[in-house]
């Protein structure tokens, strides 16, 4: 478990996130991937409800709401949650709190690159499982301290940011976090290599708007010739294999 030395204060906190951007567009092939996320909910869907821990602008929720759940958010920042309530989602501001939902309200409780966020992840984790019903999932995902992108530049690693981040996991400390809570783990992946944060480094501006129209460039190209797919799969399949992939993604069932 790797963690800052400093933990903010509320204020420096809310000082941050105060001008943390609401993003408005959703690439097709980020859509296409929500999709296939939901697929794999539906065995979990019992009461229809799903809440999105610290759900940005809500970009998730709209796709799931298309689907016919019933969606619920958190967040901070006046941006996002101005886009949350405009796009009809019911959104709680700050923190999550439990007693704002009846105990084992939830068929899913997702989490979205929240955990590095909290000085004390594991006093999240208890409190989603709270509010998730007996038999329902949790799903999180969180960048992977030990991936090959640190590895081989950890100067450059812009995942390391403060107040941004704060807290930081391998595949052994994230599991144990979710079964210290009660919890089984059903699956954990490690996927991915941001090709924009590889790019950019520690720079910001042009440099980091450059290499994100890059990495969706090349997303695009992916996409659409097989023997990218193709590649593609085996690339991850391989980071996954050596736990080297850029993001942590599990799914945990509460017995």
């Amino acid at each position: 478990m790797v963690y800052t030395e400093l933990e903010p204060t509320p204020e420096e906190l809310a000082d941050y996130y105060a001008n943390y951007p609401a993003v408005s567009h959703l690439s097709p092939i980020t859509e296409k991937r929500y999709h296939e996320l939901l697929d794999r909910f539906e065995p979990y869907r019992r009461t229809n409800r799903l809440i999105d821990v610290g759900c940005g602008s809500g970009l998730f929720l709209r796709v799931a709401a298309q689907r016919g759940w019933e969606v619920h958010g958190t967040e901070y920042g006046a941006g996002p949650i101005e886009a949350c309530r405009k796009a009809g989602i019911a959104i709680q501001e700050g923190a999550l709190d439990p007693d704002n939902y009846p105990p084992g309200h939830f068929d899913v409780v997702c989490s979205f690159e929240v955990l590095e966020h909290l000085a004390h992840p594991s006093g999240e984790v208890v409190r989603m499982n709270r509010i998730l019903r007996n038999g329902g999932l949790l799903y999180a995902t969180t960048p992977n301290f030990d991936c090959v992108a640190r590895r081989l530049k950890p100067g450059e690693w812009n995942v390391a940011n403060y107040p941004e981040h704060l807290s930081y996991f391998v595949p052994r400390t994230f599991r144990r976090m979710f079964t210290s809570a009660g919890m089984v783990p059903l699956w954990i992946e490690t996927t991915g290599f941001s090709i924009s944060r590889w790019l950019s480094g520690r720079n910001v501006g042009e440099a980091r708007t450059t290499a994100k129209a890059e990495q969706e460039r090349l997303r695009v190209e992916f996409e659409q010739k097989g023997h990218l797919r193709i590649a593609k799969r085996m690339v991850n399949g391989m980071l996954n294999m050596l736990s080297l992939g850029d993001s942590m993604k599990g799914g945990f069932l509460k017995p």
